[in-house]
């Protein structure tokens, strides 16, 4: 099956190229402009993989608009290079100078006259297979060193049969060594290309991120002497083509191959990435230029809500842990998504239901209908192969985005409309599972929603804390961290629970000889806030009260459950609560009080409450019982024990890698 398809495939190209030869070249260009275009909108993989790397490249400088522009031009200019291949049989040292102009040919001529031969080293760049067309039309005797296409060997030989119509000598690559040594024995010029490395490549910075650049060039540079000339091709508005080579390079060479070897090439990278930068068009963006670099990006996408955002730079961490194992640096920037309106984030939602994922793909300039000009500007320039985000609101950009990038999506909750198909992995916490969630590739559960909480980050949080309120420093009693919440949509916290909850906390710190260290959250009502004021502000047990609603510490939370002994948390926030049962210090939940309206109905607080408490990881406490829990604890009666999800979550972390 496989050498059926082979010939047919190669007799297809063997009649196609001899019908464009019949052509004039005007119209054969335009024949391959056509077919490029009709590749841009069919061929999804690699028009998908070209708008990722120029996005990876240009994403600071320009706008989707652009590069989406560019990835059009991409393709019409590769289909037009395919047809120069196959009409490189009409051109004759005659009239090859009608199609090509060459500027710095001497350069080559006079790198040779040391007697070593010399290189001619390009990139994939323009239609490089007429530059070395060039050379050969120019009486030097020219040889090009190539890799052989093992997959289609026909093809290979039809490829090689083009190039040596030119006049010039095809060596594949492995096989033709020894002809490469006595080559350059010979005063002859080698064609080489630096711009695929392989898992054998050095990585240098190309673009702001390493990538894999062949070595061979420049270890024969600086073993042998051989003079090394860069040069390029590239179209020119008339359908021209114009070469140009440079002067032989002055390599750094100090004896130290390991070193001198990155710096060159280095030096190498800087002009490609001027003729790139000129020519974005020109360059030949189809393969993973960067899929062997050591170093990688996350985004996370916010939606404002600081309980999500911390979930996302939790599970962002474990995966900068998860590719450090494997060598690889990784760097996380946030984009905050923020739409126009209500209106905008469902209709966008929807469409990302309805519209099948294909039209994703080098798109991004669609979001900008629906984000604040803000948020599209942080969206436009993110650079990133792998994409965090948490919560439903936000799911839609996640799934829109790694589609358009090319990048790998990873959502933490429910993603609301789009189900789990859609991302590569879904970080679920068991409270929010749904009837019918079965085990999926795709999806591992958490016994609670992702957190920061570690040693290392209290012990951080808590110094910073310290050096804000540096009263705190020499008080060696045993500390209770109060954490209170806020309203949702079918709990509550009101006054009176309040009020009993100050009276039995100061009551039992006082019995116990304890300090409370209490922060409230951004969703406290301000009731509540005032209330603690007057109760707790002057209080001689307690040396601290952070109101969010008025203090901006981002400590806060992080700092006392580091202080603290023992954490005394409302049930109303599942984020604060898995804080605390991850903090490895015993947690106390007090029950909020349930809406009437929701009196009766399923409420994942409340179950997420009752099974950590059955597990042993919290100690379920009404809020008249609050006294006695904090008592049992600390005279060592009753102890929780750590909630760690964070194996699990890295294992699954390490498979979408």
């Amino acid at each position: 099956m496989r050498s059926s398809n082979e010939s047919l495939i190669f007799h297809s190209v063997s009649i196609f190229g001899a019908f464009v030869r019949l052509l004039p070249a005007g119209i054969a260009l335009f024949i391959g402009k056509t077919i490029g275009m009709l590749a841009y909108y069919f061929d999804t993989k690699h028009k998908t993989l070209a708008y990722a790397n120029l996005k990876m490249a240009f994403a600071d400088s320009k706008s989707p608009f652009e590069l989406k522009h560019i990835t059009k031009q991409l393709f019409r200019n590769y289909g037009q290079n395919f047809i120069d291949l196959f009409r490189m049989p009409l051109i004759k040292p005659e009239n090859f100078q009608k199609l090509i102009t060459v500027e710095g040919i001497e350069n080559l001529s006079q790198a040779r006259q040391q007697g070593k031969g010399a290189i001619m080293l390009a990139m994939h760049f323009g239609s490089w297979e007429l530059a070395s067309l060039s050379c050969a039309m120019l009486n030097l005797p020219y040889k090009v060193m190539v890799k052989p296409q093992t997959r289609y060997s026909r093809l290979d030989e039809l490829l090689n049969w083009y190039r040596s119509c030119g006049g010039y000598v095809v060596l594949s690559r492995g096989m033709g060594t020894r002809d490469f040594v006595r080559s350059l024995k010979n005063n002859e010029v080698i064609g080489m290309v630096v711009d695929q490395g392989g898992r054998d490549g050095a990585l240098v910075p190309f673009f702001g991120r390493n990538a894999s650049m062949s070595v061979g060039a420049i270890r024969m540079g600086l073993k042998w002497g051989v003079p090394i000339c860069f040069s390029v091709i590239h179209r020119e508005p008339d359908g021209r083509h114009k070469m140009i080579v440079h002067k032989p390079l002055d390599l750094i060479n100090t004896g130290d191959p390991e070193k001198d070897i990155p710096a060159n090439l280095s030096r190498i990278t800087r002009i490609m990435e001027d003729y790139v930068r000129r020519y974005p068009a020109e360059y030949m963006w189809f393969y993973k230029i960067w899929k062997y670099s050591n170093e990688t990006s996350i985004a996370i996408l916010n939606d404002g809500k600081i309980g999500h955002l911390r979930q996302s730079q939790a599970v962002a961490g474990l995966l900068q842990k998860a590719l450090g194992e494997r060598g690889i640096s990784s760097d996380v920037r946030t984009a905050e998504v923020v739409f126009r309106s209500q209106l905008h984030r469902k209709l966008f939602a929807v469409l990302n239901l309805v519209v099948p994922p294909v039209f994703y793909r080098a798109q991004s300039g669609w979001l900008k209908g629906f984000l604040t000009p803000g948020s599209f500007q942080q969206i436009q320039r993110i650079k990133a192969e792998f994409i965090v985000s948490c919560g439903s609101s936000v799911a839609g950009a996640n799934n829109f985005l790694s589609r358009d990038y090319g990048a790998k999506s990873i959502v933490i909750l429910k993603p609301g409309l789009l189900g789990y198909r859609r991302f590569r992995l879904v970080i679920l916490p068991r409270h929010e599972a749904r009837k019918g969630d079965g085990p999926r590739a795709s999806l591992v559960y958490t016994k609670a929603a992702p957190n920061l909480i570690s040693p290392a980050y209290q012990a951080e949080q808590s110094r910073a804390l310290l050096n804000r309120y540096s009263h705190l420093k020499d008080n060696l009693k045993l500390k209770i961290g109060l954490f209170i919440g806020g309203d949702s949509k079918n709990i509550f916290l009101d006054e009176h629970q309040m009020k009993v909850l100050v009276h039995q906390l100061t009551e039992v710190a006082q019995e116990i000889n304890a300090d409370i260290l209490a922060t409230t959250s951004r969703r406290t009502p301000a009731s509540v806030e005032q209330l603690l004021h007057k109760r707790l502000r002057k209080h001689p047990r307690c040396p601290l009260l952070i109101l969010a609603g008025q203090d901006n510490v981002p400590e806060a939370v992080g700092g006392i459950l580091g202080l603290s002994d023992i954490q005394v948390v409302s049930g109303d926030s599942i984020s604060m609560v898995s804080e605390a049962a991850s903090s490895g210090k015993s947690t106390v939940v007090f029950l909020p009080e349930l809406r009437k309206k929701g009196a009766g109905a399923p409420n994942k607080h409340l179950d997420f409450i009752e099974e950590a408490g059955a597990q042993g990881y919290i100690l379920a406490s009404g809020i008249k019982d609050i006294g006695r829990a904090v008592y049992d604890i600390a005279k060592g009666k009753i102890q929780t024990k750590p909630l760690d999800d964070n194996p699990v979550m890295l294992e699954a972390i390490r498979k979408v890698i």
